[in-house]
């Protein structure tokens, strides 16, 4: 069997479809974090922790310099924005690139901290945001990988909805 290496070299950021291409330096997508609640029993022997739901996402973006266009859009806090990512996914194999597929995330949210920008002597300005994320969905090659929809309780891997009989129980949405 052939060892395959996966690749995310490059991608382009594009925030309530303004392309921002050649500007943004870097993305970090949310980071999943899951909560979990001690578990104390009498007649069990050893504590444990049981997942109870996720901490909020966030995401940020860094800019290579100051864009009015964006910092327009940061400066409103009421107004939810949907930020897409692109990006090629390469497959790397002993011959070559075997395969690049289409990485898309999509996240829906709201800029709760930006900053004006960073200046430095012979150096770009850089400038910042961070993102409260809502929805976040993440997709390789056409098959979602991850959907969390923290306002409509959806949490799906790979298509799987964990969270359907808990919509059900709870009376759905």
């Amino acid at each position: 069997m052939a060892i395959e290496i996966s690749k995310v070299f490059n991608a382009r950021v594009y925030i309530d479809g303004t392309d921002f291409i050649a500007r943004a330096e870097e993305v970090d997508l949310p980071k999943i974090k899951f909560k979990f609640a001690d578990t104390k029993a009498l007649g069990i022997y050893a504590d444990s922790e049981l997942p109870t739901g996720l901490d909020k996402l966030e995401a940020r973006i860094k800019f290579n310099s100051v864009y009015p266009d964006f910092i327009s859009l940061a400066a409103d806090p009421f107004t939810s924005r949907t930020v897409i990512i692109r990006a090629p996914y390469q497959v790397w194999t002993q011959q070559g690139v075997a395969k690049t597929a289409p990485l898309k995330a999509e996240l829906k949210g709201f800029f709760k901290e930006w900053d004006s920008g960073k200046f430095k002597k012979a150096d770009s300005a850089e400038a910042e945001v961070t993102m409260s994320v809502y929805y976040y969905r993440l997709e390789v090659d056409g098959i979602e990988i991850i959907e969390i929809d923290t306002i409509n309780n959806i949490y799906k891997v790979k298509g799987n909805d964990i969270l359907a009989e808990y919509r059900t129980v709870i009376g759905g949405i």
